[in-house]
């Protein structure tokens, strides 16, 4: 059978500029010299970059334990974690917790698909969102906290697989669920032609950044995996019965929900330990 144009177009993408695609559409920052030239190789790039999200993920989380860490030196725990949330939503562009505004206050206040959906697009925020940005936000702040307050390699672990697996729902949700808006859409496009395979090339490539956090507590890695593919299964099916699919919100929440169970489990680890 002869690939798709659009298969044929992400197979003629080299490695590099895939991994790079991946660093600039997850983050703020520039990576010299990548140029995509057209609208179509760019989206070629982005649907090869899937699986570097992981990986990506898990360097971001290593910036965010790194000023954490860091900031611990004169400062109090809670204000380290809040310099380093503060740090990572500046070097994401806050995409996920902007996502995760926009999804509750769409899933909140939204009664059919449609007002669900216009909601989503809206980038007011309402009731619902403020609340999920005041918990979402607060979580992580407060589990960064007690977690460099502790064991600091498991700080670092932690932090590190969280953001990194939270990369790997948004793969996962991209597999296993069609997106709901237009295929001309950036999230239609970017998944576009994504297979299990796909998943499986992720999680290879991503595992570096949660290996540490399963050698150093194989019990706590266990309960938060399975914790978080709970979670991510409930939010699937939740988006499914509202909306019939996902959308760039809905991924980027996935990642948000995913990670704040893993922080979650995390600290359960610390408090056990």
């Amino acid at each position: 059978m002869s690939s798709s144009p659009t298969e044929a177009n992400a197979s003629a993408v080299s490695m590099w500029v895939a991994f790079a695609t991946a660093v600039q559409f997850l983050t703020r920052i520039p990576v010299p010299g990548v140029t995509h030239g057209s609208a179509e190789v760019f989206y070629a790039a982005l649907r090869r970059s899937v699986v570097f999200f992981p990986l990506v993920g898990g360097c971001v989380g290593l910036c965010t334990a790194s000023v954490a860490m860091c900031a611990m030196y004169g400062l109090s725990p809670l204000v380290a974690a809040l310099l380093a949330i503060g740090g990572e939503a500046w070097l994401t562009g806050a995409f996920h917790e902007d996502a995760l505004a926009d999804t509750w206050d769409a899933l909140g206040g939204g009664w059919t698909r449609e007002q669900v959906l216009t909601i989503m697009k809206d980038s007011r925020l309402g009731t619902y969102g403020t609340l999920s940005l005041i918990i979402g936000v607060g979580i992580r702040i407060v589990t960064t906290a007690e977690l460099i307050a502790g064991q600091p390699v498991w700080a670092w672990a932690s932090i590190v697989a969280a953001a990194a697996l939270g990369r790997v729902a948004i793969v996962a949700m991209m597999v296993t669920t069609e997106p709901v808006v237009d295929r001309d859409s950036q999230a239609g496009q970017i998944s576009q032609t994504q297979t299990s395979r796909t998943l499986v090339y992720a999680s290879l490539i991503g595992f570096p950044c949660i290996a540490a956090w399963i050698i150093l507590s194989p019990l706590t890695a266990v309960c938060g995996l399975l914790a978080g593919g709970v979670v991510l299964a409930w939010f699937r099916r939740k988006i499914i019965s509202r909306v019939g699919g996902t959308t760039g919100d809905l991924l980027g929440c996935s990642a948000y929900l995913v990670q704040l169970v893993i922080l979650i489990a995390s600290t359960w680890g610390v408090s056990r330990a």
